[in-house]
């Protein structure tokens, strides 16, 4: 016999503990629960936290669910998102979930607010892959030198990112190739991008 019908059904979300964009939230451990086992793909370069978290926060999948713990302290009033980019994967035949974002709020509210582009290599106008983008509150031309990014993404294969969960407000955006993990630009090896205008 040859098994049955073959799946191709990516897997689908059917709850998170605590649930997807609530509020008021100061638990630092996720839980999301799938209709079937699933896997996770490099989490350490295919999972982004936004703000941006100094320590490393521990993504596993566990049968029918990921868990997410993270280690950073949470800032007040502050909506956090945690994007899966295309880690997800049903176990058995692999089928990608595909572009899944997760979020919560310390806060009464969940930001909304995205920004999006593309990064280009300026010597070939080729896009560039897994570049981190960041925006900053702190307009001041230094903020990239001495404060991480207040939010991130990361660019796919075309070089495009999003960047979610922003508060209203003026920002500038900068794209970093990081070397170190400290979300600011903080050595000479690092690639920078900035555009002028501000968002």
């Amino acid at each position: 016999p040859d098994g049955g019908w073959y799946d191709d059904d990516p897997p689908k979300v059917i709850k998170a503990i605590p649930e997807d964009q609530a509020t008021n939230i100061h638990s630092r451990k996720i839980n999301i629960y799938f209709d079937e086992y699933i896997k996770i793909e490099d989490a350490t370069n295919k999972v982004i936290v936004s703000p941006p978290q100094l320590e490393m926060p521990e993504i596993k999948a566990a049968g029918k669910r990921i868990v997410v713990e993270l280690k950073d302290t949470l800032k007040e009033n502050t909506t956090y998102t945690i994007d899966f980019s295309d880690a997800i994967s049903d176990n058995n035949e692999g089928n990608p979930l595909g572009s899944y974002t997760y979020s919560f709020s310390t806060g009464d509210q969940i930001d909304t607010l995205e920004v999006s582009g593309y990064v280009l290599d300026a010597s070939n106008l080729e896009p560039i892959k897994g570049i981190s983008v960041g925006l900053y509150e702190d307009l001041a031309d230094s903020a990239f030198k001495t404060k991480p990014m207040l939010r991130i993404a990361r660019t796919d294969s075309y070089g495009h990112f999003v960047i979610k969960g922003i508060a209203p407000g003026t920002y500038r955006a900068f794209a970093l190739q990081e070397m170190d993990g400290d979300f600011r630009f903080s050595q000479r090896s690092e690639m920078i991008a900035y555009n002028h205008d501000t968002f």
